[in-house]
């Protein structure tokens, strides 16, 4: 028997299984935000980024593209942070938020629940967002801001990742250099 009708069959099982494991990828992928998908609550995946607002900025007022000082001391029970222009010198920068699932009359989720979904939400966007060099610096870090039984109660449903830098900086987080 020639070798070229021996290698056919197995060449037609070889591009079978290349095409399953292809659509497996794109129909089960996910995000790998860490998350195994139960209880997975509804994201938003990019939000536009305004020019950093300038003087006090409530926690629920935090937006993509805000700069603020003062990020790395602040911890706790935190309600209002310092915008300043992103040129200026700044250890703090949102870069993304994280929308909870929740109408009106919805509980809050447990803390244990918000804290897990904002540190692997966060490190992930922040991966995402920046190059493996920078992700890989031990200046760079990250906290987030999240919804109080009170501003839950109000409305409040996000979960706000701030890059933290240890030496402050003068440029933007999207700035890579």
């Amino acid at each position: 028997m020639p070798k070229s009708i021996l290698l056919a069959p197995m060449l037609i099982v070889l591009t079978f299984l290349v095409i399953v494991v292809l659509l497996a990828l794109l129909l089960f992928g996910g995000n790998n935000d860490g998350d195994s998908g139960a209880d997975k609550p509804a994201e938003t995946q990019q939000q536009p980024v305004r020019e950093s607002k300038q003087g006090t900025i409530s926690a629920g007022g935090l937006k993509v593209g805000d700069c603020i000082n003062d990020a790395n001391s602040r911890t706790g029970d935190v309600t209002m942070f310092v915008g300043v222009k992103c040129d200026e010198r700044h250890d703090g920068e949102v870069y993304t938020v994280i929308t909870l699932e929740g109408g009106e009359e919805a509980r809050i989720p447990s803390e244990a629940f918000i804290n897990g979904k904002g540190q692997r939400g966060c490190r992930a966007r922040l991966k995402r967002q920046t190059t493996a060099r920078q992700f890989r610096d031990r200046q760079l870090g990250f906290k987030f801001v999240y919804p109080t039984p009170e501003s839950w109660a109000e409305g409040d449903r996000e979960i706000t990742c701030v890059a933290t830098f240890k030496k402050p900086r003068t440029k933007k987080l999207a700035q890579r250099s």
